[in-house]
C-alpha cells in the first residue's frame, strides 16, 4: 500500500530509500547486519531491511524512531518517492 501501491515491502523498504545516498554509517550498519552468521540471526531473512534500518537509526545522537528521524532531518523528505507519498496522504486526507 504505501507509498505508491506497487512496491512490496514494509515502512523501512520505503525509509531506506529516504537515508541519503552519501550517508556512510548507512552502508556500515548494513555491513554490520550483513555480517551476522544466518545461524545467529534473530531475524527472517526478508526482515534484513528492517534490521538495516533500525541499525542505522540507532547510531543517530538520538536513537529515535522513523518519524522522528524525518523532523531531525536524518532523512532526505526531497526524493520523489516522499513527494508521492505527501500527495497521497493530502488526497486521502483532505475534506
Amino acid at each position: 500500500m504505501m507509498p505508491d501501491n506497487r512496491s512490496p515491502g514494509e515502512l523501512e523498504n520505503f525509509i531506506e530509500k529516504l537515508i541519503p545516498p552519501n550517508d556512510h554509517v548507512w552502508k556500515m550498519a548494513c555491513r554490520f547486519i550483513d555480517a551476522i552468521p544466518e545461524r545467529e540471526r534473530k531475524f527472517p531473512q526478508h526482515k534484513r531491511t528492517k534490521a538495516q534500518v533500525r541499525a542505522w537509526l540507532a547510531t543517530r545522537t538520538r536513537p529515535r524512531h522513523m518519524g522522528e528521524a524525518i523532523g531531525k532531518g536524518d532523512l532526505t523528505v526531497t526524493e520523489p518517492i516522499a513527494a508521492s507519498l505527501a500527495a497521497w496522504l493530502l488526497k486521502l486526507f483532505s475534506v
